[in-house]
């Protein structure tokens, strides 16, 4: 038995051959899509402080803790995406006077949770950044800095956003 095949019939099989290549290409790649956030809200509450040197800071956390984790997430913002909210649960700037301070006194923690565009909860976590986190985000030449001040400050934030942002992406890449 012979079978011929018109014109028209060889395209669409050649349609249908293209398409089925695509979509073994699509899934043999198992790339899965990045995590895409819509916004960042962070709350430091007064109890939060664990230090007199804190609470100089205490006004600006929230906004200064926002930014820095966005910062992680440029290019990868997105109207449709989750919402990473932060719960402070300590800001501690060491004292130099203080008995027994020392930079490794000196941290931020608190919980993150991934949420849904829906509101549900995706996924919580909580994050400390301490001196050994800070040493990579100290301003360039910076061997040290002392814990009470406004350098420390900032490399603490951000030393904070970036462990954030690492926990999110690692724990979204996983979750297939």
């Amino acid at each position: 038995m012979k079978i011929s095949l018109g014109r028209h019939d060889m395209r669409v099989l050649g349609f249908f051959a293209g398409a089925a290549i695509l979509a073994l290409a699509a899934c043999s790649t198992g790339q899965k899509e990045p995590l895409r956030i819509a916004d960042v809200s962070v709350t430091a509450d007064l109890p939060a402080l664990g230090s007199r040197q804190a609470v100089a800071y205490w006004k600006n956390v929230g906004t200064d803790l926002e930014t820095a984790i966005a910062d992680q997430f440029v290019g990868y913002l997105d109207p449709a995406g989750k919402r990473i909210d932060v719960n402070v649960d300590e800001l501690s700037l060491a004292s130099p006077f203080a008995t027994g301070a020392t930079a490794e006194t000196a941290r931020l923690s608190g919980l993150v949770t991934l949420l849904n565009a829906d509101g549900t909860k995706s996924a919580a976590y909580n994050v400390t950044a301490s001196a050994q986190d800070v040493q990579n985000a100290l301003p360039e030449g910076s061997k040290s800095v002392a814990p009470t001040s406004g350098a420390y400050y900032q490399a603490i934030i951000e030393a904070f956003a970036r462990g954030a942002a690492n926990t999110l992406k690692e724990s979204h890449e996983g979750s297939s």
